[in-house]
């Protein structure tokens, strides 16, 4: 996806399923930030209408929302394309 410039991770402290994506995203070419989903991103979260963590929301240059992965696998297939 050619116009992704960055991401938001919604992530919690105890979230296991949360590792593989965060470090995937470590290693990603895009700039981005994780938020703790029951923290200081909740209001956030709410905003962007995030249920479930992990939750990657990709954006835009204009911040618009582009896509939403919650697995490695879906992430690699929305960056590589």
């Amino acid at each position: 996806m050619a116009n992704v410039k960055k991401y938001v991770l919604f992530t919690t402290p105890y979230c296991v399923s949360c590792k593989p994506v965060k470090e995937f995203l470590k290693r990603a070419t895009i700039d981005g930030e994780t938020l703790d989903a029951s923290g200081e991103g909740s209001e956030k979260a709410v905003e962007m209408g995030v249920r479930s963590v992990p939750t990657v929301v990709l954006l835009d240059e204009r911040g618009g929302e582009v896509a939403r992965a919650s697995n490695v696998s879906t992430l690699r297939e929305l960056l590589s394309g």
